[in-house]
């Protein structure tokens, strides 16, 4: 199934938090856990409705799943800048929240289109319309 690449995205998040702890910690920069963490589940939450789609278009024609491909990447760019919006309009974010947003929101994206590479490959070619 290809919507397994998905899973790989908590652990995109996870590196992509560990490295970024660890590059703060050593330049002296505080790491902002709490908007590491908010930023984080924004992104997780992001590929996991980009993940509907994909499920969605299974069994489907290639057309139909590369279509969905396109949609789950729309779905995770919207979601993550939606929420990133909507916590600088509700004045919660500040700089810290947009760099990690920014940091989780490209592996999580790669995860994304993964699931939807593989999901095309796997699907069935489509078969020509005959003339009748």
């Amino acid at each position: 199934m290809p919507t397994r690449t998905l899973l790989l995205a908590p652990v995109a998040v996870a590196v992509v938090a560990a490295g970024g702890a660890a590059l703060c910690g050593a330049l002296g920069w505080p790491p902002h856990v709490r908007a590491m963490a908010n930023a984080a589940a924004t992104c997780l939450a992001a590929s996991a409705l980009a993940a509907v789609p994909l499920v969605l278009t299974r069994g489907a024609s290639q057309y139909a799943v590369a279509q969905a491909g396109l949609v789950a990447t729309m779905i995770h760019l919207f979601v993550a800048a939606g929420v990133g919006v909507a916590f600088a309009l509700a004045k919660r974010m500040d700089a810290a929240y947009a760099y990690w947003l920014l940091a989780f929101y490209f592996p999580t994206l790669a995860t994304v289109v993964a699931a939807a590479v593989r999901a095309v490959k796997a699907a069935p070619p489509a078969t020509p319309l005959t003339k009748q």
